[in-house]
């Protein structure tokens, strides 16, 4: 222990006075170094993806697990989805409101060809693909419309993983072409003029990975299973060969000729006679030629890494009223709010914060949490009996006017107060009514 605490002591002496921000140890992917990573600043990194995952994104099954994220997602952008609002604690003054202006407008108009939801559906793709969402940002002379955002291709980007974090340093490099591996040429980028967007990001190696980049590797074998599967049906493979024992190739050929001339396409019932005739099965002649049952085991498997129901990728067996709706919820929740949360993140550090300088507003989704419209009301009913919410607040919750009675401002408490008072005065009315002068046999 005393030798630890002098090796700190003479650390510390050698470095002096204690910067306001301190120096980093640890070494960032160090298991890359021991096969020559990133030792050099020159020599960045190429994420490991392979090519043909672009064309397995394009089959029919990746392309509906593709859709069931980014659709939704594409949905949000819409203005009335997502708004730029002061954050928590913040007031809302002249000078934030022009902060939130400008910032709207760059994400309504990011540049000359998309608008806010092909930028985001774009780079969504690329998450989900190759794990890697890219956006260049650069600022403009506009002051109302300073931020032009472009989508890049993530799997185009290669990153410095020895960058210093300095300003002027680049962090990143597009490559041009398929060929451009050794990073010889390319588009020097550095960190705040592009949001590089990782999906499930590690400490191993700077880049992340996609749902559907895991399922390749997992199904690598996927198209020529569906392929082979598709010539079987179209083809009608026979499913037997006929085994003529003894018999010369002379006579090998008359048959398959009387055969086409006489059986094939006729629909007549073939009668043929010979000693030691056998028929021998070439393949199974039911639907497990066609491997149906494998490629439901392949939905299921692209349908794991993206986080959504086999349901929603056409498995519809066993399926009812109550699974169905408890599986789309599911869904929602684990697939399309963590994405539409990362987007969120990103937009907020790298653009507002990092690019534009705005510290005190945020971008936000407005109608990417779904409730229970049931549980709601449950929930209500609970809060009114225990007075601890009225009427026109579960109204103005759920998006409706509020009553125009006098009880909608009113707990429960409150109106059983009310009414039973009117109930008392109305019941001391009927009584001097029937009887104004007390006559009823008492002084």
């Amino acid at each position: 222990m005393p030798g630890l605490m002098k090796r700190a002591w003479e650390k510390a002496k050698k470095i002096g006075r204690r910067r306001q921000e301190p120096v980093r140890e640890t070494r960032l992917y160090p298991r890359l170094m021991n096969v020559g990573g990133y030792t050099t600043r020159e020599k960045p990194l190429i994420k490991p993806t392979a090519m043909n995952v672009r064309k397995f994104s394009r089959t029919p099954y990746a392309r509906r697990a593709i859709n069931t994220i980014k659709d939704p997602i594409g949905t949000l952008c819409d203005r009335g989805q997502w708004e730029i609002v002061p954050k928590p604690g913040v007031a809302l003054t002249s000078e934030i409101k022009r902060q939130i202006n400008i910032t709207t407008s760059c994400l309504e108009r990011p540049n000359r060809d998309d608008s806010f939801e092909s930028l985001a559906e774009q780079t969504v793709e690329d998450i989900l693909v190759c794990g890697a969402g890219a956006i260049e940002q650069q600022l403009g002379s506009d002051p109302k419309r300073p931020v032009w955002l472009w989508p890049v291709d993530g799997m185009s980007i290669q990153i410095y993983a020895g960058w210093t974090g300095a300003w002027d340093e680049a962090r990143y490099l597009q490559t041009l072409g398929y060929g451009n591996i050794g990073g010889v040429q390319g588009i020097q980028l550095r960190n705040d003029e592009l949001i590089y967007i990782r999906k499930d990001p590690t400490t191993e190696n700077p880049f992340g990975f996609g749902p559907l980049e895991i399922a390749f590797a997992t199904l690598n074998r996927q198209l020529t299973t569906a392929e082979y599967s598709g010539n079987v049906a179209g083809n009608a493979q026979p499913q037997n060969i006929i085994l003529f024992q003894g018999a010369t190739e002379d006579q090998i050929k008359r048959v398959r000729s009387w055969w086409h001339d006489e059986i094939e396409g006729q629909g007549a019932m073939p009668i043929v006679g010979y000693q030691d005739l056998k028929a021998i099965k070439l393949h199974a002649g039911s639907d497990a030629a066609l491997y149906l049952k494998y490629q439901e085991h392949i939905i299921r498997e692209i349908a794991v890494p993206f986080g959504i129901s086999p349901m929603n990728m056409g498995l519809e067996a066993d399926v009812n009223r109550s699974t169905a709706e408890v599986a789309t919820d599911r869904d929602w929740e684990i697939a399309i709010i963590p994405t539409a949360g990362l987007i969120r993140r990103h937009i907020n550090r790298e653009m507002i914060e990092g690019k534009l300088g705005f510290y005190q507003i945020h971008f936000r989704w407005t109608t990417l949490d779904r409730e229970d419209e049931t549980e709601v009301a449950r929930r209500y009913g609970i809060e009114y009996r225990n007075n601890a919410t009225t009427p026109n607040e579960y109204r103005a919750m759920t998006s409706r006017p509020p009553m125009k009675s006098k009880f909608g401002d009113m707990t429960a408490a409150e109106t059983q107060m009310l009414v039973g008072k009117k109930k008392d005065i109305h019941h001391g009315d009927t009584e001097d009514t029937e009887d104004p002068e007390g006559k009823n046999g008492k002084d």
